[in-house]
């Protein structure tokens, strides 16, 4: 990570230095080897300052406890612990999930020395209120880490619960299966020979019909009623 000189990461960037100390120090030997260290890296305004007490070899340089004092006087950001209650006084949950908005809290948190009771208060006075009405009927638990775990479950299932139901409104509703008419449409025994092969046309029925011809197989000798080829069906008209 390398600095340039904005405030807010001004004590992230110094803690990475200090781990580094801490973790290889072998590679740093002497005070001046982690002044060097942080020297190299930094830019823009931050090396601008760092820049001359390096070239002067200035006593700075030769106490690595010293030089990181007078940069964070100069480099981090002034009254972190009063902006930091400041927000934690006005943060509230918002459009984020629970989990999200605990991490910023805790991050406040960490920045102030305030009790248990008055995190627990401050949490409690951020978070949406639709959590809030579901934590009303439960016991709170009086521990702040508690409060937000619970929190933090409750707004997961919360959020499970709206995706399901989400999913079922945009499902396509099932069709419904009507079961087929039984009923048929019934034979009209007004035109006889609609059981036969071919319908008789108006003038062939006036012709059979003066010839005293039976109307549906044509022969003379018997009328339609007594046809011997026609098929036996109820409801047939008489010719």
């Amino acid at each position: 990570m390398r600095y340039a000189g904005d405030p807010e990461v001004c004590r992230g960037f110094l803690n990475q230095c200090l781990i580094q100390f801490e973790l290889s120090p072998l590679r740093f030997p002497s005070e001046k080897s982690k002044v060097a260290y942080i020297i190299a890296l930094l830019q823009g305004k931050a090396l601008a300052w760092a820049s001359p007490l390096w070239e002067r070899d200035d006593p700075l340089v030769h106490n690595s406890s010293a030089f990181i004092a007078t940069f964070r006087e100069i480099f981090d950001a002034p009254g972190r612990k009063i902006n930091a209650s400041t927000r934690l006084l006005k943060i509230t949950q918002g459009t984020l999930s629970a989990a999200e908005y605990a991490i910023d809290f805790r991050t406040l948190a960490a920045e102030v020395a305030w009790n248990n009771d008055a995190l627990v208060a401050a949490f409690w006075q951020g978070l949406n209120e639709g959590i809030k009405d579901e934590l009303a009927a439960r016991d709170l638990p009086t521990q702040f880490e508690q409060l937000v775990s619970l929190v933090i479950r409750i707004d997961s299932r919360i959020k499970e619960r709206q995706s399901l139901k989400s999913r079922v409104r945009r499902s396509p509703v099932s069709s419904v299966l009507l079961p087929e008419s039984s009923s048929t449409p019934s034979l009209l025994a007004e035109e006889p020979m609609q059981l036969g092969a071919t319908r008789l046309s108006p003038e062939e029925r006036t012709r059979r019909r003066s010839a005293g011809l039976c109307f549906y197989c044509g022969q003379s000798g018997h009328l339609l009623k007594a046809c011997p080829v026609k098929p036996q069906r109820q409801g047939n008209a008489p010719a």
